[in-house]
């Protein structure tokens, strides 16, 4: 790929979308130890800290306002490009997050997109037991959040960015089976 500006070469990007708890991490995780010259972008680094730049929604038991951190207004789009562009100097970059494949900014600078779709109760049950062994001890509010927040929202922003994906994949499978199925379409896709 070439940079419009420079002439120079730029690395390619494999954008890595999909529900929370679909198994993006992972995925990005097992392409990173597959290959040490990738450079991965996690875009949960670049919501908004100022709740009043992003979206935000009452909080639950009514005290206030909170970041909708399952909105894409509430990411911080322009430092997200910023990080993504900086680490094309490596050889190639991954970038994954629930928003990969909702921006065009993003997709426009992808040589492959990938979804990772998995079923709304696993990708729940992971989220939940990713929170609770970090110490968040309310599974209750948990569950009422997904349920007020992060379910329709999922609906609305996530689950409708498949489209944008050339490559589909099962987040059941196991994770080094999506690495190998991914490694060879961004190569094909990339070089």
């Amino acid at each position: 790929m070439t940079g419009p500006a420079t002439g120079a070469t730029e690395a390619p990007v494999l954008l890595i979308g999909g529900g929370a708890g679909s198994g993006k991490s992972e995925l990005a995780k097992g392409l990173a130890a597959a290959d040490p010259g990738l450079a991965v972008v996690h875009l949960d680094d670049f919501y908004h800290s100022d709740p009043d730049a992003g979206v935000t929604v009452e909080k639950l038991d009514g005290t206030g306002l909170v970041l909708d951190r399952a909105h894409p207004g509430s990411l911080d789009l322009v430092r997200a490009l910023a990080a993504v562009d900086r680490a094309r100097a490596a050889r190639a970059v991954v970038v994954e997050g629930v928003f990969a494949l909702c921006f065009p900014e993003l997709r426009e600078r992808a040589a492959l997109s990938v979804y990772v779709d998995t079923p709304d109760d696993v990708r729940l049950a992971r989220k939940m037991l990713r929170k609770l062994q970090a110490g968040e001890p309310d599974a209750v509010l948990m569950l009422r959040n997904h349920l007020h927040f992060s379910r329709p929202r999922h609906a609305t922003h996530i689950a409708p960015t498949r489209r944008h994906a050339d490559l589909v994949l099962d987040g059941l499978e196991p994770v080094p089976g999506l690495v190998a199925a991914t490694a060879a379409a961004f190569a094909a896709a990339a070089y």
